[in-house]
């Protein structure tokens, strides 16, 4: 009675916990009120001439050589970020130097709640976005970001970059080959006037404000749970289906 009593639990938990996946997925990265926005962020990206040498390092035994451009340093609101672990991207597998990127709105965008409106997302190297006739959007307070990197400490925290954060950026734009691309390399924008994408190799990467932690935690949650309640499942019902002890003779 006590395992059929398990098994109905567990049947109710796996219902709760597909609803709390779906409920934290639309909730989770919601876009925060003006006034929750950094007043850091209203500021443009700041890009100055360089003086750096080029440089090589290694990453997955692969030499990644790299060219830098301008010294650049962004503070921006998280809309939208790529999964280069996708089965969808083709364009990377586990030896891309590139981490994911980060598509950030800054400036005038941020002073009102128009950008509530707008329906961003990524592919493997583009920030895509568009919005209704009535909105105020200025196109040049976005920019998609190409992070790469050769610091490890650096690579984790860019993972735990989550969209709704707000972040602040510090290093250069920057060219970037790695040896097997031939004459091939990757180059970054200087302007924020085109729709190519910034390349930036990242020094510091700060999370100033979170988003929505809570719902993130909770969507992970229910993935958890998702995954634990089937396995427990079958050890109730191997439990009860189970032969019982020979009972011992007083």
């Amino acid at each position: 009675m006590r395992l059929a009593g398990l098994r109905w639990v567990l049947g109710k938990t796996f219902w709760g916990a597909v609803l709390l996946v779906g409920v934290s997925w639309y909730f989770k990265g919601s876009p925060v009120p003006p006034e929750a926005v950094d007043p850091r962020l209203l500021e443009p990206p700041r890009q100055l001439a360089t003086d750096r040498a080029a440089f090589d390092f290694e990453y997955k035994g692969k030499q990644c050589r790299v060219r830098p451009v301008a010294d650049y340093e962004i503070h921006g609101l998280v809309v939208s970020h790529n999964n280069i672990e996708s089965l969808a991207d083709i364009y990377h597998d586990s030896t891309s130097v590139d981490t994911k990127d980060l598509c950030v709105l800054w400036g005038n965008n941020l002073r009102s709640d128009d950008f509530h409106q707008v329906r961003f997302s990524s592919g493997p190297f583009t920030c895509y976005f568009r919005y209704p006739a009535a909105v105020s959007f200025d196109h040049e307070g976005l920019s998609n970001n190409h992070l790469i990197t050769d610091d490890l400490l650096v690579r984790q925290r860019i993972g735990q970059v989550n969209v709704g954060d707000q972040v602040r950026l510090r290093g250069f734009l920057a060219n970037y080959q790695m040896e097997d691309w031939e004459s091939f390399w990757r180059e970054t924008s200087t302007t924020r006037k085109d729709s190519d994408c910034e390349v930036m190799f990242v020094e510091e990467v700060e999370i100033l404000r979170r988003g929505t932690p809570g719902w993130y935690a909770a969507y992970r949650l229910g993935w958890v749970l998702l995954a634990a309640i089937p396995v427990l499942f079958v050890i109730a019902l191997w439990l009860e289906s189970a032969p019982p002890s020979a009972a011992t003779r007083g």
